[in-house]
């Protein structure tokens, strides 16, 4: 373990609150040109608007893959120095079958992750080699592995391994080859005083 950085684990928010509408643009990622995969480069959606469901006083809340909070949330993480992000406002409309009063559920805050993305060796597929076009890995599609993409337990967890030096000092971020989020040390101990249900949690390790 590195002891010069802190430490940080994977997170997978499972709260929901309603899905992303067709309003919501996602932001086109430039490309490899020798082996074509999505660099993490930008964040992932420029305009987000959540379509919501049902909302039970919850703090945060996932939909397709990105971490939404309250507004309240969002200015503890500010106060604490949280770094990482740029914050979106998140727009909230009603469900189309949903009995729900928009207008009663406080503002919301999409947390964009900022790029680099953070270096790790994949679990979650079988690794074949290194591009020499963007020096990331490439690996080959496994279908028992592919469940560790994003996990939806921590019982007999695997814990990422992830390489310090492409670590550049963020407290909430992506990884390079993994599903899951990153957070350090210092992002949990601000949201342990809120409503943040169904937190899918495990420690990484630095190599």
């Amino acid at each position: 373990m590195d002891h010069n950085n802190p430490k940080i684990y994977t997170l997978n928010c499972r709260s929901w609150m309603g899905s992303l509408s067709k309003k919501s643009s996602k932001v086109q990622q430039p490309k490899c040109e020798k082996c074509n995969r999505a660099l993490k480069e930008e964040i992932e959606y420029s305009k987000v608007e959540l379509e919501v469901d049902r909302y039970n006083g919850e703090d945060w809340a996932s939909a397709s893959g990105i971490l939404m909070v309250s507004h309240r949330l969002y200015e503890a993480l500010m106060l604490a120095g949280i770094k990482g992000f740029a914050p979106l406002k998140v727009k909230k409309v009603p469900y189309k079958y949903a009995d729900i009063d928009v207008k009663t559920i406080p503002d919301f805050v999409y947390l964009a992750i900022l790029a680099p993305a953070i270096k790790n060796i994949p679990i979650a597929c079988d690794y074949t080699g290194i591009c020499d076009g963007c020096n990331l890995t490439l690996n080959k599609y496994n279908e028992e592995k592919s469940k560790l993409i994003i996990r939806k337990t921590t019982e007999n967890p695997i814990p990422l391994q992830v390489f310090s030096d492409t670590y550049e000092g963020a407290d909430i971020f992506d990884f390079t080859d993994h599903g899951e989020i990153g957070v350090t040390q210092k992002f949990l101990d601000v949201i342990k005083d809120f409503n943040c249900p169904e937190g899918i949690i495990i420690p990484a390790e630095w190599i």
